[in-house]
Formats: structure tokens, sequence, C-alpha cells
């Protein structure tokens, strides 16, 4: 299966707002994850009470507490993978099939944290109404509270922030962002929130069903003291059953319809979305690749934003993970651009042009070169071993004189250094591009002959095969040279810096000594 899924082709449609979409959003938490979390929690919650409910008669403490326990641990199941719901779908993964791979990215403490945010901010009102708060603004502010809840869990969600989700104004910029829609999200809310215990009448309806939402809620009972008979057992084991069943498909969907929300309204919310949201997939994404979809989306966001620094820093994380991915250094190089910092800019293109040059992508690394030069007079890679590699490369691009800078003197300066013999050949090349074609045969013939075993002297042996194929048809010296290097362009004798010409006091090729009293190359044939 592919790391990333791919989304079928469809036309871009706008996204179809929540209260047209409530009908699939209803199926949402029948689908197989979510329903498997809901049956768990249920089931897992059925047994223990199945257990501990007799000893509710012989020792009400004990069995009241593990209860209670079971319960809250059943609920926090559920609602660890409701806060996914609301995480995935904001981020427009509206399938449940379609969630990344091994994801972890939901800290089991997010749904405690949002518990302790629904019980201290009632209770600091209701603390404050005690004090002394007419009653009338201690109703106004547990009314304002109840109209925020939903914000706050997607400050929650977007933040993972107790101190951000308590916030009113934060909570209060969320909902403005939204505008009017919000309060019709509230509505469905509280109406799905009522449909829960209608739903709750219709599948457990008698005078029992009261006394059993108590009991499955924690509640320790007081009116029976003698042990139940076992057919009131078992349908006691059925009413928790459905009660667990229903209370964790309305927790899912209510979460679902907020995390859409979060999705339809992305754009004022500043959510990246990089699911594929109405189009179906083949397949599902791994944790790892969301996790590069939502950093480039954010790296998105900051560049149109104009924050460059941020951008750059957010690019740098994505790099660690994958350093030799040549897609993110063009992405980072364009940023540092914009940003300005030329120390930051030369230190990240040398790495940049390391890379290109080792992928052998020379013509982009030459490209790249030419740029920093511009920015930068002195900028050169950080191993000279490349040099000639990218002389090569200016000289394929039609650019000799380039070419002979590069490795001018480079024999001097680095005695010993084994691209020597390629240094050499660079300079042949150069000269033939200058009709030069004997000096370029005598550099040839001392690769050839003097480094017999290198890279190096396999090119310039066919460098020489076409010398020998041109001269039968080309007697002339230039048009062989022109021949041999591939019918190059005449750019005269000018072209070829006196740098690259070999010394003709010596037995061998001066190489790129940069002596200027040489006029002519060694015999054909000469060796060192």
């Amino acid at each position: 299966m592919n790391e990333a899924a791919k989304p079928a082709e469809v036309p871009d449609t706008a996204v179809t707002p929540f209260w047209q979409r409530m009908p699939r959003l209803f199926l949402f938490p029948l689908q197989g994850a979510p329903l498997k979390r809901i049956v768990i929690a249920a089931v897992g919650f059925c047994i223990v009470a199945w257990f501990q409910y007799p000893g509710l008669f012989t020792s009400p403490l004990r069995a009241g507490i593990t209860l209670i326990l079971g319960w809250c641990a059943a609920t926090l199941f559920v609602a660890h993978y409701a806060f996914l719901v609301i995480e995935r779908t904001a981020f427009g993964y509206l399938d449940s099939r379609s969630y990344p791979r091994n994801q972890g990215a939901v800290d089991w403490r997010r749904p405690l944290k949002m518990f302790v945010v629904m019980v201290v901010v009632p209770a600091a009102i209701l603390i404050i109404g005690h004090l002394g708060l007419p009653g009338f603004l201690v109703l106004l502010l547990l009314l304002a509270f109840a109209l925020l809840l939903p914000a706050s869990v997607m400050v929650m969600t977007m933040t993972d922030s107790f101190h951000d989700a308590v916030n009113p104004m934060r909570c209060l910029q969320t909902a403005l962002n939204i505008g009017a829609p919000y309060l019709l999200l509230c509505l469905f809310l509280l109406m799905l929130l009522i449909g829960s215990q209608q739903t709750l009448n219709v599948l457990l309806p008698g005078p029992g069903t009261a006394h059993t939402a108590t009991v499955v809620a924690g509640a320790v009972p007081t009116a029976p003291t003698t042990p139940p008979v076992p057919e009131s057992t078992l349908s006691l084991a059925f009413t928790w059953l459905v009660v667990s069943l229903v209370g964790g498909y309305f927790l899912v969907l209510m979460c679902v319809l907020i995390g859409y929300v979060m999705y339809q309204y992305s754009s004022v919310l500043g959510i990246a979305v990089v699911g594929p949201g109405d189009a179906r997939v083949r397949g599902s994404m791994s944790a790892a690749a969301h996790a590069r979809r939502v950093r480039e989306a954010m790296i998105g966001k900051l560049v149109a934003a104009g924050e460059f620094r941020e951008a750059t820093e957010l690019l740098s994380e994505e790099l660690r993970e994958r350093p030799t991915d040549l897609s993110l250094h063009v992405r980072m190089h364009t940023l540092l651009l914009h940003e300005g910092s030329t120390p930051r800019i030369q230190e990240h293109a040398e790495r940049y042009l390391e890379l290109l040059l080792a992928a052998s992508n020379d013509k982009a690394a030459l490209e790249l070169f030419e740029k920093m030069r511009e920015r930068v007079p002195g900028f050169a890679p950080r191993e000279v071993g490349r040099l000639p590699q990218l002389a090569s490369a200016a000289i394929d691009a039609g650019k000799p004189a380039l070419a002979a800078e590069l490795v001018r003197g480079f024999d001097r300066k680095y005695p010993g250094h084994p691209k020597i013999p390629d240094v050499y050949v660079v300079a042949a090349r150069v000269m033939l591009q200058a009709n030069r074609a004997s000096e370029a045969q005598g550099w040839l013939e001392h690769v050839s002959k003097t480094y017999p075993n290198t890279p190096a002297a396999a090119q310039a042996k066919r460098y020489l095969a076409r010398f020998e194929s041109a001269a039968g048809a080309a007697p002339a010296a230039a048009s062989a040279g022109a021949a041999v290097e591939g019918a190059a362009p005449s750019v005269g004798p000018a072209a070829a810096p006196n740098a690259t010409e070999p010394a003709a006091a010596a037995s061998q090729p001066a190489g790129v000594t940069g002596a200027a009293a040489a006029t002519k190359p060694p015999a054909p044939g000469q060796s060192q």
C-alpha cells in the first residue's frame, strides 16, 4: 500500500455546509473504527457492572467506586477517539477509513483537560455567584459558558492548551470567526443532546430507565437492600449496554459535527487542510506522511502571511527528517532568499550545492552556483573535489571561461589531489571549445598515460578515439577539435585563458598552473 492515500479524480467543489451534511454525519459513528471503540467501551463497562452490581447490596462503597472508575475508563476510551475524530475531520479526513495509520497525535490527557474545563468553569461561576453575584448574572454566565463550550473544544483541539480552552476571549474569537453558523452549531448540539435522551426513552421504555441511567452514571442506588434476582440482573445488563452504546454513539456524532464545522471554516480558523475531503481514497496515509503534509500546509500559510523566518524554522524540522530531499532544499533556498539573510543563504546553499552535485544534477548545481556568485563573490563548493564536475557542467552550458576559472591553478593549490586528472580533462575540453585541438590532444594523452587507471583516463581515451576517427575526415586541427567536442561553437583563442595552457618548459602539461608563458602543448606521446 502506498505511503500516501491517493484521492480519486474528482472536480473541485465547495465544502458542503454542515447543516446539509447531517444525514452523512449520522452514519459516521457506524463506520468500522468508531463503532469498534463504542462497542468495546460498552461491553467493557457492562462486564465491570455485571460483577460489581450485586456488591452494591453488600459492600456499596467499594462496588460504587469500582463502577464509577469503570464508567470513567469507558468514557475516556471513547472520548480519546472522539477527539481524534475532531482533529482528523478538521484536517479534511471525512471518512475514518482514510485516517493516517499508526496515529498517536492525540494525547490521552486532552479529554481529561476538556473534562476539567467542563467542571472548573461552572464551579468557578457558582462560587462567584455564592459570594454575592446576582442570580440572573450567574445564569447569564452559565449560558455564556454553554454557548462557548463548542468553541472551547475547538480551541483545545487546535492548541492542546488548557489555558487557551478556559480563556473566554480566545473562545469568543473562535466563535466570532465562524460567525452566525456557530449559533446554528450550538442548536444542533443541543438537539443531539436531547435526541440521545429521547433515543433512550424509545429503546428503554418504562419506569426503570431513569433508575438504570443513574446506576450507569456511577451513582450508588439507595432503594433495594437485597440482591436482585437473575432476571432483573439480565435486564439491568441489557439496559447498561444500551445506555453505553447510545452514549458513545452520540458522543462521537457530536465530535464529528464539531470537527466538520472546523473543516468547513478552516480558512478563518487557520487550520491546514491536508486530507482528501469528500474525494474517495484508495488506502490510508501513514502518520509520518500525514505529519509532513500538515507541516507543508502550515509552511504555505506562513509564507502567504509573509512570516518567512517561522516558515524556515518549520521547514528545518522537515529537513532534519529528510536531509537529502532536494525538493525541500529548493523550498528552503527560496524561503531564505525571501528572508534575505546572506549568511544563512550561503550556509544552506553550500549544503544544497553538494547534494545537487552528489545527485549528478549538474545543470541545477551550475545555476545555483552562478546565482550565489552574484550574491557572494567568493562562493565555492565546500569540497574542492567538486570543482571539476562543476566546471564540466559549465562547458556543457557553453561557458568555457567559467570552467577555466573554476579549475585554474587547481594542481598547484592541491598537489596530489585525486581529482587532478579530471581537471586536466576539463582543461582539454576548454581548449577544444577554443578550436585548439592539438593542445587539447596533448592534455588528453598525458592523462591517459600518467593516470591510466582513473575514470578521467577512460574519458580521455574516448576523446582521443574521436581524434583518430575525425583525423581522416578533417585533417585540419581546428575541424578535428570541433568534431571531438561535439561541434562546439568556436569562441576564439581568448576564450581559453592562459591558465589552462601547458608549460613549454615542462615535459608534461602544466595543468592549470596559470603559466602565462606557455604557448604550445607537449608533443603527442610525451610522458612524464
